[in-house]
């Protein structure tokens, strides 16, 4: 049986027992890695505020970094993981918090480059901003995307601006310069993109934030997606247009990615 912490205990993870509304919350996904979570201070601060948006008061207790590191003891985690720290609200003054984490393999700068299918939304999302559990939009997006034998779906607007993938955001490189959507208006203020914002410029790259539209992406130089599990990832195809070199993502491997099997 696998093991959780839940509001501020380690023990069995017993089906049935998690209370709380179906999609009324937020969670965050952290990479682990060496028996600890990556990130996690930027994590927490992330989630704290989403669920303050969401009607949670200051008083919620998330697990501490420590905290996080027995439950990955315990689940007998201490290579590349994926750790899943979930707020459910039960009444407007009561949430229930649970953290659990599963082992993940295909991780690291090696991993086989994504192909992408393009899905049009009518609109960013109302909440793009927060990591809400009511993910069914971005869910059948990734389904529909793998039924035709992709990895995930850009999603993009009816004006053709970039929004992000079901789980990942997008940076478009050209001439040196590499560019990501603004969040939180139209994407996830994903916590491994903001630390490639805050970083990229020690492997001597520009790093900003802008308005993307598809032309930017298919004219791109290299496209990556970034998230805290997979740290960076090519992009080999999105819809007919191939990329099959990747020069400046090599730059990554000198920043010390905080992200499993980097």
């Amino acid at each position: 049986m696998s093991v959780l912490w839940r509001n501020g205990r380690i023990g069995e993870n017993r089906p049935g027992e998690a209370a709380g509304s179906a999609d009324w919350g937020a969670f965050t996904t952290a990479g682990c890695d060496q028996g600890r979570p990556l990130l996690w201070s930027r994590h927490s601060r992330r989630l704290e505020a989403s669920l303050v948006s969401l009607g949670a008061d200051n008083a919620l207790v998330l697990p501490t970094e420590n905290e996080l590191c027995e439950l990955l003891d315990a689940a007998g985690l201490n290579g590349p993981a994926r750790l899943r720290v979930v707020a459910r609200r039960v009444n407007p003054l009561l949430w229930n918090i649970e953290a659990s984490a599963t082992s993940c393999d295909a991780v690291g700068p090696e991993l086989q480059p994504a192909r992408l299918t393009v899905q049009r939304w009518p609109s960013a999302p109302p909440l793009a901003g927060h990591k809400t559990l009511a993910r069914l939009a971005w869910d059948l997006a990734r389904e529909r995307a793998q039924q035709k034998g992709c990895d995930d779906a850009l999603l993009i607007d009816s004006g053709d601006n970039l929004l992000e993938t079901s789980g990942a955001n997008v940076w478009v490189m050209r001439d040196g310069a590499v560019r990501t959507p603004r969040a939180p208006d139209v994407c996830l203020p994903g916590v491994m993109r903001d630390w490639l914002l805050e970083n990229l410029g020690r492997a001597g790259l520009v790093a900003e934030a802008c308005e993307l539209t598809l032309l930017d992406l298919v004219t791109a130089d290299e496209v990556w997606l970034s998230n805290s599990v997979v740290g960076v990832r090519r992009v080999g195809a999105v819809g007919d247009q191939r990329w099959r070199e990747w020069p400046r993502f090599g730059l990554l491997g000198n920043l010390g990615t905080p992200a499993p099997g980097w």
